[in-house]
């Protein structure tokens, strides 16, 4: 989907692991849902990208998942 990035965060010194195809999926299609619209909306407008952060732990479990307007 145009105008969402992705990121993975994990703790410095762990081990960084691709994130599943069902993981990144499931944030593809939960960026797609009339709930995240507005958002993507008001970042369009004003020429920014939604980035979706999955804040993960050592064992690459999320933890927090982050929404906010970045620059392209």
């Amino acid at each position: 989907m145009p105008n969402v990035i992705f990121k993975f965060r994990r703790p410095s010194g762990s081990d960084q692991q691709v994130p599943s195809e069902a993981m990144t999926d499931a944030l593809r299609r939960l960026s797609e849902t009339a709930e995240m619209q507005p958002l993507i909306a008001q970042a369009r407008k004003v020429g920014k990208s939604v980035a979706v952060e999955v804040f993960q732990n050592r064992d690459g479990q999320p933890i927090l998942i982050h929404f906010a307007k970045v620059s392209t």
